[in-house]
């Protein structure tokens, strides 16, 4: 196998269009089975206006890309996941968790704590797998369980924020048309996880248009330690 080196690049407004266009260029060639040229076309804001990037790169090209935005809303301030991309030979390597990783060290630097809320929404089952990871008990909040969604004023809210105008079913999670300008021709294949309960609510409940709101809460000192131990991120110095 390759060896994947994994980077924060910071703000996608510091990279140059070439850059971007070589990034773009090289993810699609390494998901052949996804429509990369397309979803990033339709948002562009990705690679060019993100707060936060992460690449994984293998023999000098991409073939991973995270990104994320630090986002107010109704009193609430939150980091939200634009886009989680793998090269799909890489699908189940650990280069998900890896990108997951640097992108939250370079938000914890920037922020000088771990984010209170944490929102994504999905279409793939591996996400939401990746995204439950962290239900870990204790002082964190995760939405939504399958079998019992859990209390959704909280993504009711980023919901609201996230995709107006949308439908969203608190007892799913389900934001319903929050896909916007990206449906399922995006996967030229039907995405599964190989976890036949959450394969069954995505294929039961996510329509093409739609996608599930996954939400990671950790409203205390000790919830954000967890995460960040979790992550393996070193824990910003306190004053207090």
């Amino acid at each position: 196998m390759r060896t994947v080196e994994i980077r924060y690049l910071g703000n996608g407004n510091s990279l140059d269009t070439a850059r971007r266009a070589r990034l773009g260029a090289e993810l699609a060639a390494a998901m052949p089975r996804h429509e990369v040229a397309h979803y990033l076309r339709a948002k562009p804001a990705i690679l060019a206006g993100s707060a936060h990037l992460a690449v994984a790169e293998a023999d000098g090209a991409c073939v991973g890309l995270m990104a994320a935005n630090g986002l107010s809303a109704d009193g609430l301030d939150f980091t939200y996941i634009e886009t989680l991309l793998v090269g799909e030979q890489l699908h189940g390597s650990g280069v998900a968790l890896g990108l997951v990783s640097a992108l939250f060290a370079g938000v914890v630097r920037a922020l000088g704590d771990f984010p209170e809320l944490v929102a994504m929404k999905t279409y793939t089952p591996k996400a939401y797998l990746l995204m439950r990871r962290f239900a870990l008990g204790g002082d964190i909040g995760f939405y939504p369980e399958l079998d019992a969604p859990g209390d959704a004023a909280i993504p009711a809210r980023l919901a609201a924020a996230l995709s107006p105008g949308c439908e969203f079913r608190a007892g799913t999670g389900v934001v319903h048309g929050g896909g916007g300008r990206i449906s399922s021709r995006f996967w030229r294949d039907a995405p599964r996880s190989g976890d036949a309960a959450v394969d069954g609510f995505f294929a039961r409940e996510v329509g093409e248009r739609d996608r599930l709101l996954c939400v990671v809460h950790a409203p205390t000192t000790a919830a954000k330690g967890a995460l960040m131990a979790a992550l393996r991120i070193p824990q910003p110095i306190r004053a207090d």
